[in-house]
């Protein structure tokens, strides 16, 4: 089975997997990252979006042999309790 090597949330990361296997299946399943979610399946929803490489990209249909060795950032990996993103600030504020 092919290996494949990102950057997720500014951590080296290595899955072994399927070459058509989706970028959410991983980040999920392999990884236990709980922020990107299944929503719709065909890119309509936004519930999987991620930023890969600068740019907001719906993680469900992208597959993990297109992106070796991309920079993928999740909501995970947006901030934390102590120093939320902006992002992270604005729901928790309500505004």
């Amino acid at each position: 089975m092919p290996r494949y090597s990102l950057i997720v949330d500014g951590a080296q990361r290595e899955i072994e997997a399927d070459a058509d296997m989706p970028l959410l299946y991983a980040l999920r399943g392999d990884l236990a990252l709980k922020g990107p979610k299944f929503g719709c399946g065909p890119a309509q929803c936004g519930a999987c979006t991620v930023i890969l490489n600068g740019a907001a990209t719906r993680s469900c249909v992208i597959p993990l042999a297109a992106i070796d060795g991309a920079d993928v950032r999740t909501l995970d990996g947006l901030g934390t309790a102590d120093k939320p993103h902006p992002v992270q600030a604005a729901f928790i504020g309500g505004g």
